[in-house]
C-alpha cells in the first residue's frame, strides 16, 4: 500500500488532473519512456525519423519537448550548451493518471466503474482484485 502512496506523492501534479497529450507529444513522451534515458532534441528525432510515421522537423521536436517540460511531464537539464529531457513520470503513472481523470469526469463513479471493471479480461480483473 505504501508503494501507491509514494508513487502518487511523486506525481508533478494531481492525478484527476493529468494534462492531455497531442499524437506527437505521445510520441515524443514513448521515446523518453523506452529508452528510460536523458536525450536531447536531437537524440529524440533520430528515434522518431526511424520509424515509418511522419517526420517533424527539428524545432518542431525542440517545441514538443518544451511544451512537456511545461505541462510538467518531462524535465530539462542544461548540459554544456544543450538541454537533456527526461520523462518526470513512467507512461503507467501517466495511464493511471489518466483513468482517474477519466473517471472525475463523470456523473456516475460506479457505473462507469463497474463498467470499465467487466470491461477487462479474467486475469486483469483477478489482478485487480488483489490489489484491493
Amino acid at each position: 500500500m505504501s508503494t501507491t502512496t509514494a508513487q502518487e506523492a511523486a506525481l508533478p501534479f494531481e492525478p484527476g488532473e493529468a494534462p492531455q497529450v497531442g499524437t506527437l507529444e505521445r510520441r515524443v513522451l514513448d521515446v523518453l519512456w523506452k529508452t528510460k534515458q536523458a536525450h536531447t532534441t536531437r537524440s529524440v528525432l533520430e528515434v522518431l525519423t526511424s520509424d515509418a510515421a511522419p517526420h517533424p522537423a527539428y524545432t518542431t521536436v525542440a517545441t514538443v519537448l518544451g511544451h512537456l517540460v511545461d505541462k510538467q511531464l518531462a524535465t530539462r537539464e542544461l548540459i554544456g550548451q544543450v538541454w537533456s529531457y527526461t520523462a518526470a513520470l513512467s507512461g503507467c503513472e501517466f495511464s493511471a493518471a489518466h483513468m482517474v481523470r477519466a473517471l472525475g469526469e463523470t456523473n456516475d463513479r460506479r457505473r462507469c466503474l463497474a463498467s470499465f471493471a467487466t470491461s477487462l479480461d479474467p486475469a486483469d480483473r483477478a489482478y485487480l482484485k488483489s490489489l484491493l
